[in-house]
């Protein structure tokens, strides 16, 4: 009764949509590795991952009308970035997809790279409707534009 009840919370959520998606204006934003408030969004986006993995596994197949992804952090040497991939599968603890963010600083990741991205290290996560243009998720979506707005003034 629970994972039905979760599946139509998820498939309530997905058809409604939580918020308008909006183009994202891709920029580096830096942040401390402390950063409060960006731990505390990505200990959010952990909370409610198990809906992103009902949705996923409900919806995944459906690549016209569904798009899901997840934020993580890439690594290369000690220069970090907190990158966006296109989730197409979960298994095992990981969902594997393709990276479709762009790179400022790493040399070892490159538009399209298959990628396997841990469960544990999702620092945020989002499920795009093309029909509605709406998504959920984005946690760290409007602190990062905040952010963004401060470096730009």
């Amino acid at each position: 009764m629970k994972k039905i009840l979760l599946l139509f919370t998820v498939f309530v959520i997905i058809i409604t949509g939580c918020k308008n998606n909006q183009s994202k204006n891709y920029q580096s934003v830096g942040l401390k590795n402390d950063d409060s408030t960006f731990l505390a969004l990505k200990d959010t986006a952990q909370a409610h991952i198990q809906v992103f993995i009902t949705a996923l596994d409900s919806f995944a197949k459906d690549t016209a009308q569904y798009r899901f992804a997840v934020k993580s952090d890439y690594v290369d040497n000690d220069a970090h970035e907190h990158m966006w991939s296109r989730i197409y599968s979960y298994g095992k603890g990981s969902f594997k997809g393709v990276f479709i963010d762009s790179a400022y600083y790493l040399k070892n990741i490159h538009y399209g790279d298959l990628v396997y991205v841990r469960k544990e290290n999702v620092e945020d996560w989002s499920i795009y409707n093309a029909i509605t243009h709406k998504s959920i998720g984005d946690f760290s979506e409007a602190y990062l534009k905040s952010k963004m707005k401060k470096s730009n003034q």
